[in-house]
């Protein structure tokens, strides 16, 4: 047994935590179940996500054809209570850090987030970055159809 305070103590925000665990529980991507395979074809990578007082998560999706990748870090706010998600395509081989991420059009400050939910607000966070990855998966799958079905 361990004490409460050091049980799942990776170093990201209890808030993270949260979100991380109701991901968990979304499970997979329907519409990436490969009837054919027998399995899920979306695979979300999880890595650890630092920038100073933002302690969090980063998740990774390639889309169906792995030609792009979309970016979800999310983390306590480092001035607020507030659950904060930072959204961003950019295809790494590792996953993208504070140093390494190319955000585009999103994060010029700690306050230009692509969502923000108050405190406590976990199964708002976790639902909307669920809902982001499977639109992603979708929008990438049906891309990837019209390339095969073009090539032929």
């Amino acid at each position: 047994m361990t004490k409460l305070e050091n049980y799942n103590n990776d170093g990201a925000n209890y808030q993270a935590q949260a979100v991380l665990a109701m991901l968990k529980g979304h499970g997979n991507i329907e519409s990436s179940w490969n009837d054919q395979h027998k399995t899920y074809f979306a695979d979300i990578l999880v890595s650890r996500w630092q920038n100073c007082r933002e302690q969090g998560y980063v998740l990774c999706l390639k889309g169906s054809g792995y030609t792009r990748q979309l970016n979800v870090a999310f983390f306590e706010h480092r001035n607020s209570d507030s659950i904060c998600a930072i959204k961003w395509e950019q295809s790494t081989i590792n996953a993208p850090t504070i140093d390494s991420a190319e955000f585009g059009d999103v994060y010029k400050d700690k306050w230009d987030v692509s969502k923000s939910v108050g405190y406590g607000k976990v199964n708002e966070m976790a639902d909307w970055i669920f809902n982001e990855l499977t639109k992603f998966w979708e929008e990438t799958e049906k891309n990837s159809v019209k390339k095969e079905k073009s090539v032929k």
